[in-house]
């Protein structure tokens, strides 16, 4: 393994910790933004879940996490559709957003893992422990 392969898996497993803490925020920001009760608070629950998404797009690209961007676009998409949208047909986009969102919360394992030489398994089961 050459120098740049080493500063490459160290990045990815940075990133992949650092990761972690932000998409479960963002989970978080979600479930703000789906339990909203006025125009108001889902206006500002959706503001704050669009900047934590920019800010794990700039981290996935900083680190060459190509499955985490683009996840994180489609994430970011189906968030803004969703924030144009009336009210009352927002109920049948949340099963889309959350199902983009599960799979982003997986790809920051599969990333470090793809680059790591190890089974996805085994990145999920350190994800897991950390």
């Amino acid at each position: 393994m050459n120098t740049y392969d080493r500063f490459l898996t160290v990045l990815l497993s940075d990133f992949k910790r650092g990761a972690q803490p932000l998409i479960r925020s963002l989970w978080a920001d979600l479930m703000e933004v789906a339990e909203a009760t006025d125009e108001r608070s889902f206006s500002a629950a959706s503001e704050q879940a669009l900047r934590r998404i920019r800010i794990l797009g700039r981290a996935a690209r900083a680190a060459n996490a190509g499955q985490v961007q683009s996840r994180n676009q489609a994430l970011e998409l189906r968030l803004r559709v969703l924030a144009r949208s009336p009210a009352a047909g927002r109920p049948e986009l949340f099963e889309g957003l959350y199902e983009t969102m599960r799979e982003l919360a997986g790809a920051p394992c599969s990333t470090v893992a793809e680059h790591a030489g190890q089974p996805i398994e085994m990145a999920l089961v350190e994800a897991c422990a950390d």
